[in-house]
C-alpha cells in the first residue's frame, strides 16, 4: 500500500512539472516613426449665404447762386443731413457768409463762375460783375478766372453761371479751364447751352469734370420739382450715378425738405466732386 501511494505521487508531480502557460499572442510590430491612421473627418457642407446687397445709385445735388440771398436762407437749405454741394456767386453781398455757413455745415462750396450768356446785354441776361464775356482778351478772361477763385472761400470746383456765349467756345473754355486745373479744382459743366464743348474740353485736358442732367426748378411749382427729381433718380438707378441742379430760391428749398427725405433708400447723396472722372 505504501509503494502504491508512493508511486501515484511520483507520476502526478511530473505531470504538474510538465505543464506550461500558453505564451501570450503578440501584435505585429509597427514599423517605427508610423502612427495609426485616423479616420478622415468629413468637412461640413456650407449653407449659401445672403447675396451681397448691390449699392445704390449716387445723386449729386447742387444747388446755384448762392450770393445774394440772406444767410438765414442758406443755413435752412445746409441743414438737410445729407450730402451736396453749392455754387457760390462772387462778389455779392453774402458770398463769404453763404460759403461759411454750407461749409460749417458740411456742404462742399464750389465758385459758381459768371459768363456772358447769349442775348447780353439784354433783360435778365446779366451775368454779374467780372464776368467771362465773349470779346474780352485772353490775359483778362484768365485773371477774372482767378479773382473770381480768390472771392471764394473753402472752394474746391467750378461751374458756370449762365455762359451760354461762352461754354460752346473751345478757346475761351480753354482759358477758363486751363486755369481751373492750374488750381486743382474739378469742373461742372451746367449745360445752359446744348452745344456746351465744355464737359469734352475738360476731360481732353486732364481737368476733373462731370455735367448735369436735370434741371430740378425751371418751373417753381412743387408738382414740377417732384417730376424733375423722380427723372433724376430714375437716371440715377438706370447709370448708377446723376447730378441735378437746384436753385436758392424758396420754393426749391422747401421742395428739397420733402423730396430728399423720401428718396433715402433708393439713392445715396454725394457731393459733385464725387462724380468727376
Amino acid at each position: 500500500m505504501l509503494a502504491l501511494g508512493l508511486g501515484a505521487g511520483l507520476m502526478l508531480g511530473q505531470q504538474g512539472c510538465n505543464r506550461r502557460e500558453a505564451p501570450a499572442k503578440k501584435e505585429p510590430p509597427r514599423p517605427e516613426g508610423k502612427r495609426p491612421e485616423k479616420k478622415p473627418v468629413e468637412p461640413k457642407a456650407k449653407l449659401p449665404g445672403p447675396e451681397p446687397e448691390r449699392p445704390l445709385p449716387r445723386l449729386a445735388l447742387v444747388i446755384d447762386d448762392l450770393g445774394y440771398i440772406q444767410p438765414e436762407l442758406v443755413t435752412r437749405l445746409c441743414s438737410q443731413p445729407v450730402p451736396f454741394s453749392v455754387a457760390v456767386l462772387p462778389y455779392q453781398e453774402h458770398t463769404r457768409a453763404s460759403a461759411d455757413i454750407a461749409h460749417r455745415l458740411g456742404k462742399e462750396v464750389m465758385l459758381h463762375l459768371p459768363m456772358e450768356p447769349v442775348g447780353y446785354p439784354g433783360p435778365g441776361r446779366d451775368p454779374g460783375p467780372n464776368a467771362i464775356l465773349y470779346n474780352l482778351p485772353e490775359s483778362e478772361v484768365r485773371r477774372r478766372v482767378r479773382l473770381a477763385l480768390d472771392d471764394i472761400p473753402h472752394r474746391t470746383g467750378v461751374n458756370n453761371h449762365m455762359g451760354s456765349r461762352i461754354t460752346p467756345d473751345r478757346m475761351r473754355m480753354g482759358w477758363v479751364l486751363q486755369e481751373v486745373k492750374a488750381r486743382k479744382y474739378f469742373f461742372v459743366d451746367s449745360r445752359t447751352e446744348k452745344d456746351s464743348v465744355a464737359y469734352d474740353l475738360a476731360e481732353e485736358l486732364g481737368v476733373p469734370a462731370v455735367q448735369r442732367r436735370v434741371f430740378l426748378d425751371d418751373d417753381k411749382a412743387f408738382p414740377e420739382m417732384e417730376k424733375q427729381w423722380e427723372r433724376a433718380l430714375k437716371l440715377a438707378e438706370k447709370e448708377g450715378a446723376a447730378l441735378i441742379i437746384g436753385h436758392i430760391y424758396p420754393e426749391t428749398v422747401e421742395a428739397l425738405e420733402k423730396l430728399v427725405p423720401r428718396s433715402k433708400g433708393r439713392v445715396r447723396f454725394v457731393r459733385a466732386g464725387e462724380l468727376v472722372k
